[in-house]
């Protein structure tokens, strides 16, 4: 993997972060108006400390600083829960209230949660944190031919083989295909 690849890996996730915590400041307002004062001070001082807390790791993790990687991770499987928590709560109450607005919302809430999840893995995968705490990606050591990808299921970087690559090869860590017929065509 190059140097420009790695870079615009490490933008994308502080891209994805960025925006999920826009969607959480979002849905700390439509929380905000449903109850008393003392809820509403408890989401507005919750709500801003996370926001205060995620924009520190996200800059922390683009500028490559040492551990931040560690602190996305688990910043980005927080916010899973609450989106995947919050998305389930919408789903059922818009199903019991006939909300099709709302059933639509708590569904999109479910698939983002599930989405911030699997990019948890990639963060969390050995091969990323190694050359995430390398000061220059040119030190990896790859073999021939050999490139970085992401398995198409859990996002795991993987180093594979273009060229030698199989519809029957599987990942490892999920063991999902790592190429479809499609792509073979």
């Amino acid at each position: 993997m190059s140097e420009i690849a790695a870079n615009d890996l490490i933008r994308r996730l502080a891209i994805f972060g960025t925006l999920n915590l826009l969607i959480l400041s979002l849905i700390l307002v439509s929380l905000s108006g449903n109850g008393n004062d003392i809820f509403l001070g408890f989401i507005i001082g919750f709500g801003l400390l996370l926001l205060f807390f995620g924009t520190i790791v996200i800059i922390g993790f683009f500028q490559k600083k040492e551990r931040y990687e560690v602190r996305l991770a688990n910043l980005e499987q927080f916010l899973s829960v609450i989106f995947l928590t919050v998305g389930f709560i919408e789903t059922i109450v818009g199903f019991i209230a006939m909300e099709i607005f709302v059933i639509t919302q708590g569904l999109l809430l479910l698939l983002l949660g599930n989405s911030t999840r699997k990019r948890v893995s990639t963060i969390r995968n050995p091969k990323f944190i190694e050359w995430y705490n390398q000061g220059n990606l040119s030190d990896v050591v790859l073999r021939t031919e050999e490139v970085y990808a992401s398995c198409p299921h859990c996002n795991s970087l993987l180093a594979v083989i273009p060229s030698l690559l199989s519809p029957q090869d599987r990942c490892p860590n999920c063991d999902g295909l790592l190429v479809s017929l499609i792509e073979e065509e």
